[in-house]
């Protein structure tokens, strides 16, 4: 199939020299010849696209996508040839991350191909990459289109961490919810809860920075009663706290505060004094 998608690359000239030795498999000669040509000329595309080509298929990666990716800026219709080798090129072997990234790249080339279960795979090399914004369309593809493949139960947990990373943590708890919901006894569910308490405080944190006052206070709310986590136990009430006395509710906002010095064992760092000064300062305001 290559050298079909490879031959309306021309074959004039250095580009026919190199099509012809990755035909037969040499990519030392053709990674060894492209170089010499882009010495003298860069901006040639076929010699480009064979190079890039023939440098992943050597496992140089990084090297092999930046000369397809300067052949696909000066002929952009080389983006589905390139795309169809990186799929067969991925496709052939396991699925680990070298074949995940090929694919990856094939998916950035041309959009339009069909990636399959494969997107799992995709998604989590876009995950340890820290392309969250990329990840998290990736999962949301894989989980939308198959709900009922096993690899759904780590893709949600991922999933849910991208939305964290990306500011977003009303999503980020709903995809973790909705995985404790789906797989309450699965391996990743274990360690959900953990992760939701975590999530369900930076989501707390915002509303309260955003002014959003009564849903910071509920959120908190929620998660002191549900958490045993009890460093996130303290940090929510003074949330809370937080939030009842912005919305002018010293009583209420008084007793959050109480109650973090009551459940003080030693271990609650620095939120035990910020909640007496804030004591503190309501009584001085004569709000309590």
């Amino acid at each position: 199939m290559l050298s079909i998608v490879l031959a309306a690359c021309g074959e004039r000239g250095v580009a026919g020299e190199m099509h012809r030795a990755f035909d037969k498999g040499d990519y030392t000669e053709v990674i060894a010849l492209g170089r010499h040509s882009l010495r003298s000329d860069s901006s040639n595309a076929g010699v480009l696209l064979y190079y890039g080509m023939a440098l992943v298929a050597s496992d140089r990666l990084h090297e092999g996508f930046g000369a397809i990716d300067r052949a696909v800026k000066l002929e952009p219709d080389y983006a589905r040839k390139a795309s169809e080798f990186l799929v067969e090129s991925g496709s052939s072997g396991r699925m680990d991350a070298t074949a995940a990234r090929k694919l990856a790249k094939a998916a950035e080339l041309d959009p339009s191909i069909d990636l399959g279960k494969k997107r799992f795979a995709i998604a989590d090399v876009y995950f340890t990459e820290r392309r969250y914004q990329e990840a998290a369309g990736m999962y949301e593809e894989a989980v939308a289109t198959y709900p009922d493949t096993a690899a759904c139960e780590p893709a949600l947990a991922r999933l849910s961490e991208c939305y964290a990373f990306l500011d977003r943590p009303a999503d980020a708890r709903k995809t973790m919810e909705a995985l404790v919901k789906r797989y309450p006894r699965g391996d990743v569910a274990r360690e959900a809860w953990t992760r939701l308490d975590d999530i369900a405080f930076a989501e707390a944190q915002k509303a309260l920075d955003a002014g959003e006052l009564q849903k910071a206070a509920e959120i908190a709310d929620n998660l002191v009663n549900r958490t045993k986590n009890r460093s996130l136990q303290q940090k929510g009430r003074f949330v809370l706290g937080e939030a009842y006395e912005r919305m002018g509710d010293g009583g209420r906002a008084y007793a959050a505060y109480r109650e973090i010095i009551e459940n003080d064992r030693g271990d609650s760092g620095n939120v035990v004094e910020r909640a007496r000064a804030r004591i503190e300062a309501l009584q001085e305001a004569g709000l309590r």
